[in-house]
């Protein structure tokens, strides 16, 4: 009885050292009934309810792994109910103390109500005065009702193989007999929670980490109800159909792979949309509402000269990209649109037209070089370069006209003076006309002595020296 006690109390003393460490120990509290089965009883049945012979018990266990279990069990009966030569039992008590295996085929899984064992084991059983040794098994059942509670019933077989033929009971071989449990286990301690986040570890996911009881203890930093480990984007709220990734435009394309992430796009274009559809996506579209070329970053050109409408002054019409798209009909640099002449090459003083008036000192420089015969109209033939020149300039300033002046000393007859002046003014035009230069752009006027080099208007005067004298033969030609 001693030993039984002290068993019982070493038993204790390890369950509450460990009730703070983890929620593997359970405690039993159950009815038991010890059915004693005779070799000589043969009108004996088992399982025969008003053959039990009653009393309590209580169970520790310890869950060394899923499937296994270790269990301490001890059973009081009072044996009152047992045939011996035809009468009953003496009221003995019976101490009953096994240690068992248990074998759960359905491992620990959670939230399994049904939880069915087998169980091997021995230990020792005192009635009244005689100890014994005694093996058994038998089958059992746990039916939770929770994490931490559930019913339990077994029923084991168990012999005291070591106890004497003879026995106290009057009968001859092993003493062998049911015993049928029936009560109440409940887990003990509290369930290790390494992150304390109220799951414990051995349902945690993820136990180093706090998280959320519906995740499976896990967390979920961006609080779309998908644990960061199985989140692709666990800083972004997101859906279970883009593993928890945003996809804030609607377009099926997950923001951090979408260019456009605002605007609904399509999957060649990273998510971008092309609204002009000519195959070039928004932004790198530089006209995103117009359907234009590749070459052109996506802006129409109607007119083909390879410069986009939207930086063509001549959209309709192909020019050139030195004129912002306008045409130079005759090539004169000035683009048509500018142009008061387009189809005449012309300078750009002149928006484009031919210049209407030649170089004032280019004409005086070719009058200095005309010669005559003396006292004649006849042009020498070493002026006659100097006049080509003159009739080119005149081809080159198509609406320039000139008038051309001849002057003379006061030597002489003044009738016959200015007869020879302007019969050399006109040996000039008459020269140019030959050329090809319209006769109406030249005016041929003779003055004779009438209008000195020098500007005076005393012809005596400014007729003193050689020198006047021969600034006043000479030829002059001017712009009309």
């Amino acid at each position: 009885m001693k030993k039984t006690k002290l068993l019982s109390f070493l038993l204790a003393c390890l369950v509450v050292s460990n009730l703070e460490a983890q929620d593997k120990w359970t405690v039993g509290f159950h009815y038991s009934a010890m059915d004693f089965i005779l070799p000589y009883a043969k009108e004996k049945k088992p399982f025969e309810t008003k053959n039990w012979n009653e009393g309590v018990g209580v169970t520790f266990g310890y869950r060394v792994m899923p499937l296994v279990n270790l269990t301490v069990n001890y059973s009081l009966n009072r044996i009152d109910k047992i045939d011996s030569l035809g009468g009953t039992g003496n009221g003995w008590l019976s101490n009953f103390l096994n240690l068992n295996a248990q074998v759960h085929p359905l491992g620990n899984k959670e939230n399994f109500w049904f939880d069915p064992y087998v169980f091997v084991g021995g230990g020792l059983h005192r009635i009244e005065s005689d100890s014994y040794g005694n093996v058994g098994g038998g089958l059992g059942m746990n039916f939770w009702f929770n994490e931490s509670v559930s019913l339990g019933l077994r029923t084991g077989y168990h012999a005291m193989p070591l106890a004497p033929k003879e026995n106290s009971f009057g009968g001859v071989g092993p003493r062998v007999y049911w015993m049928h449990n029936g009560g109440l286990t409940f887990k003990l301690g509290k369930a290790k929670d390494s992150d304390g986040d109220g799951v414990p570890d051995r349902k945690d996911k993820c136990p180093t980490e706090a998280g959320k009881k519906e995740l499976g203890g896990c967390p979920d930093r961006d609080n779309d109800g998908i644990a960061d480990g199985d989140d692709a984007c666990p800083d972004e709220a997101g859906t279970a159909e883009f593993k928890g990734c945003p996809d804030r435009d609607g377009d099926k394309i997950i923001d951090k792979e979408d260019k456009c992430p605002d605007t609904p796009g399509l999957a060649q274009f990273q998510g971008c949309p092309d609204t002009d559809g000519d195959g070039i996506a928004d932004p790198d579209d530089a006209c995103p509402t117009e359907a234009g070329k590749k070459e052109l970053q996506g802006c129409p050109d109607r007119d083909n000269d390879g410069i986009a409408d939207k930086n063509d002054r001549c959209p309709d019409q192909a020019g050139l990209a030195q004129f912002q798209g306008c045409p130079d009909r005759d090539g004169d640099g000035v683009a048509d649109p500018d142009d008061a002449c387009p189809d005449v090459p012309g300078v750009p003083e002149e928006r484009g037209c031919p210049k209407k008036k030649i170089d004032e000192k280019a004409l005086l420089e070719i009058a200095k070089k005309i010669n005559f015969a003396t006292g004649k109209a006849t042009i020498l033939k070493q002026s006659f370069p100097t006049l080509d020149n003159l009739a080119a300039l005149m081809n080159e300033y198509k609406d320039a006209k000139i008038i051309v002046e001849g002057h003379t000393d006061n030597v002489g007859n003044k009738a016959a003076n200015k007869k020879l002046s302007q019969q050399r003014a006109d040996a000039i035009k008459a020269y140019l006309v030959k050329k090809g230069i319209a006769a109406d752009r030249i005016t041929a006027i003779g003055y004779g002595d009438e209008r000195p080099a020098d500007g005076s208007t005393d012809i005596k005067a400014a007729n003193k020296t050689p020198q006047q004298r021969a600034a006043n033969r000479r030829v002059e030609i001017k712009n009309q």
